[in-house]
């Protein structure tokens, strides 16, 4: 299997699995792909980027994503609480089929909206990981 599909896997798995942040978004609001028509709030893995990091032997791969947290709100305050979780989970998880030697955020954005009113928080991460 792919980097890329073991580190979202367990990283979507870990969001969904947030009691904190499933109590805003839902218990269908996080999602590895943008959703069609499903209104916010929600998290969404909008962009995984993977670059090889061979090291000793041992193939790595530094990973850059990018999740955009949605609010329901034109506040901020939704779109970052819910940011602030995935932060929180993402330093945290455990990934059984990779190993994840680097955890960092890198940033957070925020924006309104200008088609739907709505406050959207993106988050940038990058994880170091190793395969089993």
């Amino acid at each position: 299997m792919h980097p890329i599909s073991l580190l979202q896997g367990a990283l979507v798995t870990a969001l969904k699995g947030d009691a904190a942040l499933v109590a805003v978004v839902g218990a269908d609001g996080v999602f590895d792909a943008a959703p069609k028509g499903r209104p916010a709030p929600y998290v969404v893995i909008a962009r995984h980027d993977v670059i090889q990091r061979d090291g000793d032997g041992t193939p790595g791969q530094e990973h850059r994503l990018l999740l955009h947290c949605w609010g329901d709100q034109p506040s901020r305050k939704r779109a970052l609480d819910m940011a602030e979780r995935v932060v929180e989970v993402a330093m945290a998880f455990v990934a059984s089929a990779i190993t994840v030697t680097h955890r960092e955020h890198m940033r957070t954005e925020t924006v309104i909206d200008k088609d739907t009113g709505l406050a959207r928080a993106a988050v940038g991460l990058r994880f170091l990981s190793e395969e089993i």
